[in-house]
């Protein structure tokens, strides 16, 4: 084998953790663990890619769907919109407002607008096939992102989890050297009390 002091040499020794004629049986098992863990690591990328890709697949597809079977129209607020709204800061106040569907009646029902709309103002409304309101079809922009970040969170997921069993194994591998070391100064100690 190589010299430890040349590129080859290192790696040698990180495809072959715990050669240390010093170390413990623990320490080769932290080592090869060590290796084990960081081969999954790199393996879970063409699953987290592949993750990744079904999930914008997927998301691609519903956006397509919502894209077909929505429709925007334009409605007239009956009443101003609050400035400010109760709850998480993304929502939009509902306000009543009106417009016409496909069969020419005037609708009105409560629609989200912008915080601090006038009434007569003007808003998008999506409907869906039975007319009903509903929000905005997903887009292919958004249908990339999700893919991305379905993919991000597998491989994270995997990172997290190998991280957490090698460091479980770290303390178990430190607890057990730290009570044989306990064990073989406890038994130095009878026998230099003997002596």
């Amino acid at each position: 084998m190589p010299s430890p002091g040349t590129r080859m040499g290192r790696w040698g020794w990180l495809l072959r953790p715990g050669r240390n004629p010093l170390s413990r049986p623990g320490d080769r098992f932290e080592a090869r663990l060590l290796a084990v863990l960081a081969l999954l690591v790199v393996l879970a990328v063409p699953a987290a890619v592949a993750v990744g890709g079904q999930v914008h697949a997927d998301r691609l597809e519903a956006a397509r769907q919502e894209a077909a079977t929505r429709q925007e129209v334009r409605a007239e607020l009956m009443a101003d919109a609050p400035l400010s709204v109760s709850g998480p800061r993304s929502e939009m106040p509902h306000v009543p407002a009106r417009w016409q569907d496909s069969d020419g009646e005037i609708r009105v029902e409560n629609v989200p607008a912008p915080p601090g709309t006038r009434r007569g103002g003007e808003v998008s409304v999506w409907l869906d096939e039975s007319g009903a309101v509903t929000g905005p079809p997903k887009t292919p922009t958004g249908a990339v992102f999700d893919g991305i970040g379905a993919g991000v969170l597998t491989w994270c997921g995997v990172l997290l989890g190998c991280v957490l069993l090698q460091a479980a194994a770290h303390r178990l591998v430190a607890r057990m050297h730290a009570d044989r070391w306990a064990r073989e100064w406890a038994r130095v100690a009878r026998e230099w009390s003997h002596s």
